[in-house]
């Protein structure tokens, strides 16, 4: 919705009475005249207490533009302030209270006139007020008063509904009285001699095209009229001149743009009339035209123009097919044939033409068109690398620290396992070991080198023992092998719960790593080969297309979804951060250029093929 310039406000109110009373009497003989907006507003702002200026704005329902009808106090007043708020009220389309920028005790209040659903405008007061009970004040002034102006703006748009209900009626009644009559040229007759008598015209003329050219068909008030008339040929020309144009066409004019001449020299021979002349389409063409004449100086109205217009768009189908409807039969079958070569051969009727080039295009599509024919089947991503956590003994889940579905650094630690049995076997050990070293320094002073050299045997075995309990506790820490995507593990809900050693715990793929699984039907496999690229597009990724490179083609057939398909593996050369290893979609693999008809029946052919050998004896 936009707000035109505030230069174009009118000053309609620039001699508003002097006392209230008189004001008053001015506003009660108001209703209906261009004073209206800018009594209506002196009297409400003179209500208001504080009020400093306001503005009114008007325009055409929900379309607008909405320009100034009435500025208050002087029509000449500079208003600009006040339009951001017209502009905010217009397009929230409710009150606001809004504080002048920069003014303490300054504010803007807006109202939106809205009639029924459509709004058809704003006013915008700028009020002095000392406090929020002033403003709420004048806001229920401001709603209240509204209503006169949403009263008038209601009539107005009652009386715009009635002037637009009779100018239908109009219509209706001039192509009642062409329907009502039988014959061609009485129904012609009937339609100029209404719109004459409707619009006050001198003549109007209807002219109905022949060949190339219009001709004239009837006269207002004329039952017969010569057609070797200087007068009809002026007629028939400046209809054509209308109809070459393609606009309607007024003299005298000051346009420029448009040719004249015919209109021109129909206004020379008749005494310099106002002339205007309205081409009419009819089954898609400019089959028809209106000339109406008026004295000079009695210039048609654009309404009066339109009405005349509409009349004849619609009468003007009837009056062919009345006309058509009058020939003779063989005149009719000779018509029609010469029409359809017409339309096939000659100009316009581009519609037709396309078809019938469609079809051979079509053809010709079917017998010498390529394509690029791809290969299609279901693909799932993997990780380029899966490596297993497992764990190293049996024992129990202590802590989980990670869950299948994050992402993991080179390091990180996953889970641990419960230690406490192995820290008591470590200080078991430890504690024999000291023993067996206490006992080797005896027997050695003793002499005794047997017992020597079988505890030292025994510290030895404690020794490995022991090497082999710190290397499980150090195992009892599991953690990332190295920049990934855990895959698969939730040890969160098995806290202290048992493991066997060997037990797959974690499995961890590389984040900037895929590959992607293809499941290729039987028949598709023969056309694939390593090297061959294509595209792949995943469902959680619909928008993104990922170019991938066949890497291997497995000999070993699967069932899938009751179809024997062949694993296909893939590498993608591109790796958005977004992908995940498991995601899934639909993989074509480009294999090199075919003929359409035969990339769309292919599948077919090969069906038909193989029942064919399965039936013959």
């Amino acid at each position: 919705m936009s707000i035109a310039s505030l230069d174009t406000a009118a000053g309609a109110a620039a001699d508003a009475a002097a006392t209230p009373a008189a004001a008053w009497a001015d506003f009660a003989g108001a209703p209906g005249s261009s004073r209206f907006p800018a009594l209506w507003l002196s009297l409400l702002c003179g209500q208001l207490a504080g009020a400093r200026s306001a503005l009114l704005l008007l325009g055409e329902a929900e379309r607008g533009p909405y320009t100034p009808a009435a500025v208050w106090p002087d029509p000449q007043r500079d208003v600009t302030a006040l339009s951001p708020a017209a502009e905010r009220t217009l397009r929230e389309r409710r009150g606001l209270a809004l504080p002048r920028p920069g003014d303490a005790g300054l504010f803007h209040l807006t109202y939106p006139l809205v009639v029924g659903e459509a709004l058809h405008g704003a006013l915008v007061v700028e009020l002095a007020a000392a406090g929020e009970a002033a403003v709420q004040q004048a806001l229920r002034q401001i709603h209240w008063g509204a209503a006169g102006m949403e009263l008038e703006l209601h009539r107005r748009e009652r009386e715009s509904a009635a002037a637009a209900n009779r100018r239908v009626f109009s219509v209706l009644d001039l192509v009642a009285a062409v329907v009502e009559e039988d014959r061609f040229q009485a129904a012609a007759s009937a339609l100029v001699s209404e719109l004459a008598t409707r619009l006050d015209c001198d003549r109007v003329s209807l002219g109905l095209r022949r060949g190339r050219q219009l001709r004239v068909q009837a006269v207002s008030h004329s039952a017969s009229f010569g057609r070797q008339m200087n007068l009809i040929r002026l007629i028939e020309a400046a209809m054509d001149e209308a109809v070459d144009q393609q606009t309607r066409l007024a003299y005298p004019s000051t346009d420029e743009l448009v040719v004249m001449a015919a209109h021109q020299a129909l206004a020379q021979q008749q005494g310099a009339p106002e002339i205007c002349t309205l081409p009419l389409r009819a089954h898609g063409d400019w089959a028809a035209a209106l000339t109406l004449e008026r004295p000079a100086g009695r210039r048609l109205s654009d309404l009066d123009a339109d009405l005349a217009a509409t009349a004849g768009e619609l009468a003007a189908p009837l009056l062919l097919c009345k006309r058509e409807e009058e020939r003779w039969i063989a005149t009719k079958i000779g018509q029609s044939a010469s029409d359809q070569l017409k339309r096939l051969f000659g100009p316009k009727h581009l519609g037709r033409k396309l078809a019938v080039l469609g079809i051979v295009a079509l053809v010709a599509f079917f017998v010498f068109a390529k394509g690029q024919y791809r290969v299609s089947a279901d693909a799932t991503l993997e990780g380029g690398e899966l490596r297993a956590l497992v764990a190293p003994f049996a024992g129990y889940i202590e802590t989980a620290e990670a869950r299948a579905g994050e992402q993991v650094a080179a390091g990180e630690l996953l889970a641990t396992l419960d230690d406490r049995d192995l820290k008591l076997e470590q200080v078991r050990l430890s504690t024999e070991q000291a023993q067996y070293r206490r006992e080797r320094r005896q027997a050695a002073a003793e002499g005794d080198r047997a017992r020597v050299r079988i505890l030292t045997a025994q510290i030895e075995q404690a020794e490995a023992q022991l090497a082999l309990i710190d290397e499980q506790l150090a195992r009892t820490r599991l953690t990332a092998p190295f920049d990934g995507i855990l895959v698969s593990g939730d040890l969160s809900q098995s806290l202290g719960a048992p493991v066997q050693q060997g037990e797959v715990l974690f499995e961890v793929a590389p984040a900037d790593a895929y590959r992607v699984q293809l499941a290729v039907a039987e028949g598709d496999i023969d056309d694939l080969a390593v090297g061959q690229t294509g595209t792949l597009v995943l469902a959680a990724l619909p928008e993104q297309r990922l170019p991938m490179e066949v890497t291997l083609i497995t000999p070993v057939a699967t069932v899938v979804d009751g179809q024997n398909s062949f694993a296909v593996e893939a590498r993608l050369t591109e790796t958005p951060k977004r992908l995940r290893p498991g995601m899934e979609g639909v993989g074509k693999i480009d294999i090199g250029e075919r003929r359409l008809i035969w990339i769309w029946t292919r599948g077919f052919l090969d069906w038909a093929r193989l029942k064919l050998w399965a039936w013959w004896p």
